[in-house]
């Protein structure tokens, strides 16, 4: 299983290895050649069916249950880790991907996130991020098709989409997230 992420900043995606994922986490220990993590509030889909270069119009077929969820992205000091493994390392955190157990059926997503139901992260019971729209299938089908153009997407594969800037979190701080669809995480960073 892969997880595939459509980055918020642009770019067509990245990869998060299998052992990154974590349904269920309420510790988070930052490692020793990291000097601080980011959370960033995601929509995640299992995909439901194999493709690569999928057309747009096709893409519904492909997305099946759903989930907010968050990734933990680590910064890394240029002396502890080269600079051609930055990128890899900062996305491969052991258990930086947390998606709830209970995946929601796709014909729920649309309304799930909305203004009178966001998807908010916290930090120490302070509101950081607030999202009020889900993305539109429009959306999510031309960020699915960029990443299937460049790799396969196979059945139950995680696709992970960004909805917001990462809010940075710091040691013995306390990160909550809820979400319209009855979802929520709660995490310490130590």
């Amino acid at each position: 299983m892969n997880i595939l992420v459509s980055p918020l900043s642009g770019g067509t995606f990245y990869f998060r290895s299998d052992s990154t994922l974590i349904r269920a986490l309420t510790d988070f220990y930052i490692p020793d050649y990291v000097e601080d993590v980011s959370a960033i509030p995601v929509l995640c889909f299992r995909s439901e069916r194999s493709g690569k270069a999928v057309r747009e119009e096709f893409v519904p077929r492909y997305l099946g249950p759903f989930s907010c969820g968050i990734l933990l992205k680590a910064s890394i000091s240029s002396d502890t880790v080269a600079e051609a493994d930055r990128i890899f390392v900062e996305n491969a955190l052991d258990y930086s991907t947390v998606i709830p157990y209970e995946l929601i059926p796709v014909d729920k997503l649309p309304g799930s996130i909305s203004a009178s139901k966001p998807f908010v992260l916290k930090i120490n019971g302070i509101e950081k991020s607030k999202i009020e729209n889900c993305p539109d299938m429009h959306e999510l089908s031309r960020r699915f098709a960029a990443i299937s153009r460049y790799c396969s997407v196979r059945t139950g594969d995680m696709l992970a989409y960004e909805l917001a800037p990462p809010v940075h979190v710091n040691r013995n701080e306390r990160l909550t997230a809820f979400f319209g669809t009855g979802g929520n995480i709660s995490i310490t960073v130590k």
